[in-house]
């Protein structure tokens, strides 16, 4: 099989196309086994990228663990810019069938020739799961669950946690809010760090702490905005790097990096 690698912020994935490949069977022990940093390729997912009727190309994700992801704002942005190099382009809009409906990715060239900047639909943010009661164990500030396909909870802190953002134990909160939630979440911590600003780390559930969760920053940025935080246009900054989320009245657009690793061949 033929792989692309790619990393949106450092939050990496590879990605198979049906173009390059032929019909894919999209499996999890696959994907398990080409994730795993130790005897695999390692990355934080898997993307198979198939043919879609009404779209360029159909998303379909696997976490390092196996599970299967409904969306991920980096991983659109990894998918669209493997499509375009498939495509011969360096640039362009690009319709990615997703679970929760069509989306619409526009590329833009970088001085990187590894990296574009993409702008990528996330759609509407709905409702998020119930909050479990064990994040109020946890001395959170405040919290709120919501949902771009996927489940998200964001958590207001330090709080009583600990001195400051960067020292909390996210392996420890992640775990236990994530494992309190019926199929789970993923669980992001916020700080606001300026005007239309945060600054966040982020929690994936099928994967643990990542460098950048773009799903999750577009949540973030609405529940921020809930919370009179923040405006319409927010910047977030994760470990990896930024991402600007414009925010609109029922939907929300990430704008961030994908960047090209490596071509990788497997038999």
């Amino acid at each position: 099989m033929h792989f692309t690698k790619h990393h949106g912020l450092g939050n990496d994935f590879l990605v198979a196309l049906e173009a390059n490949n032929g019909p894919l069977s999209a499996g999890p022990e696959l994907a398990r086994s080409l994730c795993d940093r130790h005897t695999g390729i390692g990355a934080d997912g898997l993307i198979w990228g198939a043919a879609a009727p009404d779209a360029d190309v159909a998303f379909r994700l696997h976490n390092a663990d196996g599970t299967e992801a409904e969306i991920s704002g980096n991983g659109l942005r990894c998918l669209a810019q493997a499509w375009l190099r498939s495509a011969n382009r360096s640039d362009g809009q690009v319709s990615v069938a997703t679970p929760g409906g069509v989306r619409q990715a526009i590329a833009t060239s970088s001085d990187d020739p590894a990296t574009l900047t993409v702008c990528v639909e996330m759609g509407p943010v709905g409702a998020g799961p119930e909050l479990p009661a064990v994040i109020g164990e946890l001395g959170i500030d405040q919290a709120m669950s919501a949902s771009v396909g996927n489940p998200h909870v964001v958590l207001l802190g330090p709080g009583s946690l600990a001195p400051n953002l960067a020292s909390v134990d996210l392996i420890k909160v992640g775990r236990r809010v994530e494992s309190a939630v019926p199929g789970g979440a993923n669980v992001h911590l916020i700080e606001q760090s300026g005007e239309d600003r945060l600054v966040m780390r982020p929690w994936e559930r099928g994967v643990g702490i990542t460098e950048a969760c773009g799903s999750g920053a577009t949540v973030a940025a609405w529940v921020a905005r809930s919370w009179g935080l923040v405006g319409d246009t927010v910047v977030v900054s994760m470990p990896g790097g930024e991402v600007t989320v414009e925010l609109g009245s029922q939907s929300a657009s990430l704008i961030g990096p994908a960047t090209y690793v490596a071509d990788v061949e497997t038999h």
